[in-house]
């Protein structure tokens, strides 16, 4: 599935405002188009669980991923297992959390998790807290309590992004919210490694990965994005 190319290919005499209204209205066409595939999808119950453990397979092969589980499974005595931000999926997202029950079934530890709660407009807060300990909260999401400890976001090790699109760059299109673009702004502005920083996977069907999508200076860059059948490792 390929994203049309028009939609953000912009005229240069046109104003900046000009250009923000046309990447919000090719976002919005991007965005009905992907929510109505991932809702096809989600009334087949068997291909959510599958791909729930697909995905999981797939996030357990990425390298970077492979490094921070096994520096942990390597250290001596009782490690501070690595800590891993998560999300619980809803409106039909794609299920990021199936890698928790491999890891279990080939007797590893499982990394510390931290989850998402909106604590204001377009802004996020993770705390430490483990699926079951999630309740509704805002838009009907399962977060985590607010008296649950908070993790920081330059200790967390892999944070796993949840979209409503993905491309081969990279590029996450989400609910137009900006609740994880501003979360993640912090990455754009200081000069962290990439050793020093956590690293970004985007967890996406196949069906709703796109070859390209269109973006802001705002939108933040994954590292890989996770579907059922690949990783992709966007260009440099």
């Amino acid at each position: 599935m390929t994203a049309r190319k028009s939609y953000w290919n912009w005229n240069p005499i046109r104003t900046s405002s000009d250009r923000a209204v046309e990447l919000a209205q090719a976002k919005q066409q991007l965005r009905a188009l992907a929510l109505d595939k991932r809702q096809e999808l989600r009334l087949d119950v068997d291909f959510i669980m599958k791909s729930t453990s697909a995905i999981g397979e797939q996030l357990l092969s990425v390298p970077c991923v492979q490094k921070v589980l096994s520096a942990a499974d390597a250290e001596q005595g009782e490690p501070a297992p690595p800590i891993f931000a998560s999300y619980a999926p809803t409106k039909g997202e794609a299920n990021p959390n199936g890698f928790l029950d491999l890891l279990e079934q080939a007797g590893r530890s499982r990394p510390r998790l931290a989850f998402p709660r909106i604590c204001g407009k377009s802004k996020l807060a993770l705390h430490f807290a483990v699926l079951d300990d999630l309740l509704p909260g805002s838009f009907g999401i399962l977060e985590p309590s607010a008296d649950l400890p908070l993790a920081q976001l330059f200790d967390i090790a892999v944070i796993l992004v949840p979209g409503v699109a993905f491309d081969r760059r990279g590029n996450r299109l989400g609910y137009g919210k900006g609740f994880y673009d501003q979360f993640l702004l912090p990455l754009q502005q200081t000069a962290h490694t990439a050793a020093q920083r956590p690293i970004l996977v985007g967890i996406s069907f196949d069906e709703t990965l796109f070859d390209e999508i269109p973006t802001g200076d705002h939108d933040i860059r994954m590292d890989y994005v996770a579907t059922p059948r690949q990783i992709i490792v966007p260009p440099a």
